[in-house]
């Protein structure tokens, strides 16, 4: 495979690195001959100047033909995006997020600094373990619509200033992050290593990243679902569901009261199998 000049999200250019897309492939599933077999597939399509998102929509094209679970995996930034236009939704998925990694979460909440009250995006609390000290966390969000978009280093001073005023009313309040959809900006990374800011994002830190932490324990958003329309997800979101877990451990009958007809359920439920099955 010859080096090829493709465009990034910035619009600058860099050498094609068919290992990112490899990557992305096997953590959604794909064994390495299939991986393998979807690069071989869209080589022929691919052109100096094509996007990164160009590349990645071949991919998940030839892999939905194969693999529809896998694919949904591997459309996982897409499915971040779709959880807007606005930001109340992955306020709820970051909570949900963290829930399922073993933390007590709260959402939306107002707490009183030594100034002036703030609304909280999310309070994660979680006991002391063998690794781990005990936290008790304020999560700032900040939701991008596009995946051009960077959190800049605004988001990370305004998240400290408020995490210094509720921590001097609050002691038992230790530690601020601040979580994006996206990727930071260098100065909000050099910023937040400076005061101890903790960031959660795309690709970032690299150990714990956004996908990192979702692939891990497969906590999906409901929007990996192809067939789920925006209807359905105001709905469930509107029931605080906004897992694929969540979805699968919701009762049929309960579904029903929500809005969804038999029909619509049977089908979502069929794609939550394939997205959670490593088979799928």
């Amino acid at each position: 495979m010859a080096d090829i000049m493709v465009q990034k999200a910035d619009g600058s250019l860099e050498p094609l690195n068919y290992e990112k897309v490899r990557s992305a492939l096997m953590r959604a599933g794909a064994s390495s001959s299939l991986a393998e077999e979807v690069l071989e597939t869209i080589q022929s399509s691919i052109h100096p100047g094509i996007t990164t998102g160009q590349i990645y929509s071949l991919a998940f094209s030839t892999l939905r033909d194969i693999r529809p679970g896998a694919a949904a995996r591997f459309a996982l930034k897409s499915a971040l995006l779709r959880l807007g236009p606005d930001g109340y939704p992955f306020e709820t998925f970051i909570g949900s997020m963290l829930k399922g990694r073993g933390y007590t979460t709260q959402l939306r909440q107002i707490v009183k600094g030594r100034c002036i009250t703030h609304e909280i995006d999310v309070i994660a609390t979680r006991p002391r373990l063998p690794d781990h000290p005990p936290t008790h966390a304020i999560v700032e969000c900040k939701f991008h619509n596009s995946p051009y978009l960077r959190c800049h280093v605004q988001s990370a001073l305004y998240s400290w200033a408020r995490f210094e005023d509720v921590h001097a009313a609050s002691k038992d309040i230790d530690s601020v992050w601040l979580a994006t959809n996206t990727k930071f900006t260098s100065d909000t990374i050099q910023y937040a290593d400076c005061v101890g800011l903790k960031l959660v994002g795309w690709s970032f830190p690299e150990s714990e990243s956004l996908q990192v932490r979702i692939e891990e324990h497969q906590l999906y958003p409901i929007t990996v679902l192809h067939a789920l329309t925006r209807r359905q997800f105001e709905q469930l979101h509107a029931a605080g569901i906004i897992l694929v877990k969540e979805f699968q451990a919701t009762s049929k009958e309960r579904l029903k009261t929500i809005g969804f007809s038999e029909r619509e359920i049977e089908k979502l439920t069929e794609q939550c199998k394939a997205v959670m099955s490593k088979k799928g």
